[in-house]
């Protein structure tokens, strides 16, 4: 279904930022640098080389508690595998990584290095050897990573009994953040509490009791729903979530975010059932600031809800762009889309004319996306166009639609509905310049929600107009004049409706509206005219008008819209 209020979504994701999903994905080769060209050693083995870099790399989803269906903890577990993990690593499909692009862009970057993925190679042609000194199970290796060290608090969630059985189960999990002054949040770490269970989890909190209300009104912990009816927010400037395999990194300098006393924390959690109940309880800790913000950072959301896509379709794209009126250095890059999504790209049009890719991910996977931190801030002048284009893969041969045989899908929160955003976390240079920045998005956003809105109610009217249900038609193409006045489509539905009722005046003033709107170019806009002017007794006119409507429709090329307007005043035009 489409959702009634994209208002509520879009403000959710200006706000919040977004969703973080992750799983296992197909992805193309990276050529990511070697090991500063260290030569392979004739003799490879699991306790000199592979074990360290399973440490290093792969212990997340395949250590002790694992996201993935076995261990690698021991020799044992990495020997009996091994024909496998080359297999993998050679295909750069593990460790998971989505973007494409050089080496070093990212902050965290999930990858093996050409060496490494040779040392996994070497290790097998020589036999899979253990080594003589080989550790009896090996602990994850995290000296090169940021450490946060011990909470300053730490809140646990309510604890929520997921059921054997259901399907994209989204429960919003609510509880005061016990602080008695205001604090200054440097980061935050969040632990999902059942990674067999949670697919993904994000954080939010709501400075009012609207969440506290909605789970008051549930008899089990929180509340469902992926889109919130809350007032629940992500904090001011940042997006915080969980996704398996997700790179530890350490906070941005100086952009703490306040956090007052009274607050609700809300954890969403998407969960996925096993066929078994799980218990599921949360944890969020807590790391303070001494010091109150220098920097305050935006979201800024590039995203689309006229999403249409037909059933077999393969190619089908999707963009828009934002101009940014002010100067920023764009932190982070989060793109998101559901199991359709194809080829994901963002790129920044500079005003001089020079393009700066800002993410290309040619294999989407709903499964491990993520957002994605910057190496080092991409500054981009006042004028800059963000483009974002997507593409979708609705046939019957991506591996990943949900849906067997595919079906039409449309804009919509659930997972088998499809979305297409791009998300950024973004610095401008000053308050007053983030005001302008976060006024103008939504400036953008409230149009795009009137088009949405417009378009919503215009394919309504269609319907009701097919199936000869007139007074509701008319309901639904007014509705959406009342968001948009220069609908095309709405007027032509609203003037052929007056033509049927052989009201010649308002279909003349009605068709006259939706001719202008278009420049004379719609088709079907001149094909009403012609009628409306048939009804009224100009024939001389409506003939001129129905050749002008069947010249407009043959330079489409569109054969659908040929034989609608041929039936429509063919005979006109003859």
């Amino acid at each position: 279904m489409v959702p009634e209020t994209p208002q509520k979504t879009r403000h959710l994701l200006a706000t919040m930022g977004a969703v973080f999903v992750v799983s296992l994905g197909v992805f193309g080769l990276r050529a990511v640098g070697s090991a500063k060209n260290a030569p392979v050693p004739d003799e490879v083995t699991w306790a000199n080389e592979i074990g360290p870099i399973i440490a290093r790399t792969c212990l997340d989803c395949h250590g002790e508690d694992p996201l993935a269906p076995f261990t690698l903890l021991t020799f044992e577990d990495a020997a009996e595998r091994v024909d496998r993990i080359v297999r993998v690593t050679s295909a750069r499909r593990m460790p998971p990584w989505l973007p494409l692009g050089e080496h070093g862009t990212f902050a965290g970057e999930r990858l093996l290095t050409d060496r490494e993925v040779e040392l996994f190679r070497a290790w097998a042609e020589g036999g899979a050897r253990a080594g003589s000194e080989a550790p009896e199970a090996l602990v994850a290796d995290v000296d090169d990573a940021w450490q946060p060290g011990e909470p300053d608090l730490v809140v646990t969630l309510p604890t929520y009994q997921l059921a054997a059985e259901g399907y994209d189960v989204y429960r919003n999990l609510v509880v005061e953040i016990p602080v008695e002054e205001a604090r200054w949040v440097e980061y935050v770490e969040l632990r999902p509490g059942n990674r067999t269970a949670v697919h993904h989890a994000r954080m939010m909190v709501d400075v009012s009791s609207s969440s506290r209300e909605l789970d008051r009104e549930d008899s089990a912990p929180g509340f469902d729903g992926m889109e919130l009816t809350s007032n629940a927010t992500n904090p001011d400037g940042h997006f915080i979530g969980w996704t398996p395999g997700k790179t530890r990194l350490p906070p941005l300098d100086g952009m703490a975010w306040r956090l007052e006393p009274g607050t609700d924390l809300v954890v969403q959690l998407h969960l996925r059932t096993s066929g078994e109940p799980q218990e599921v309880t949360a944890q969020v800790e807590f790391h303070f600031a001494d010091e109150p913000p220098r920097r305050r950072p935006a979201i800024l959301v590039v995203s689309s809800l006229q999403i249409d896509i037909p059933a077999g379709a393969s190619d089908y794209s999707v963009s828009n762009s934002f101009t940014l009126p002010v100067d920023v250095d764009v932190l982070s890059v989060y793109p998101h889309a559901h199991y359709l999504g194809k080829d994901l790209r963002a790129t920044a049009l500079l005003p001089n004319g020079r393009e700066v890719p800002l993410i290309h991910i040619p294999d989407w996977d709903f499964n491990w996306q993520d957002d994605y931190r910057f190496a080092e801030p991409i500054s981009l002048p006042a004028g800059t166009t963000i483009l974002k284009e997507f593409t979708f893969d609705n046939s019957a041969g991506n591996p990943h639609n949900p849906v067997d045989p595919p079906k039409r899908v449309v804009y919509g929160s659930n997972s088998d509905d499809e979305m297409a955003d791009l998300i950024l976390q973004v610095l401008p240079r000053n308050e007053d310049d983030r005001n302008a920045l976060v006024q103008a998005q939504a400036w953008q956003h409230e149009a795009e929600d009137m088009a949405y809105m417009a378009e919503l109610e215009y394919g309504r009217g269609v319907v009701a107009a097919d199936t000869g249900e007139l007074d509701a038609a008319t309901r639904h193409f007014q509705e959406s004049l009342q968001y948009r006045a220069d609908h095309v489509g709405s007027l032509v539905g609203l003037a052929e409706i007056f033509v049927r009722r052989s009201d010649a005046q308002s279909a003349l003033i009605i068709a006259r509206q939706g001719v202008l709107m278009s420049n004379r170019q719609d088709a079907r806009a001149l094909a009403a005219l012609a009628m409306a002017q048939a009804l009224a007794g100009s024939m001389g006119e409506a003939r001129a008008t129905a050749i002008e409507a069947m010249v407009r429709a043959r330079a489409t090329g569109d054969e659908v819209l040929l034989q609608a307007v041929e039936s429509r005043v063919g005979t006109l035009a003859r």
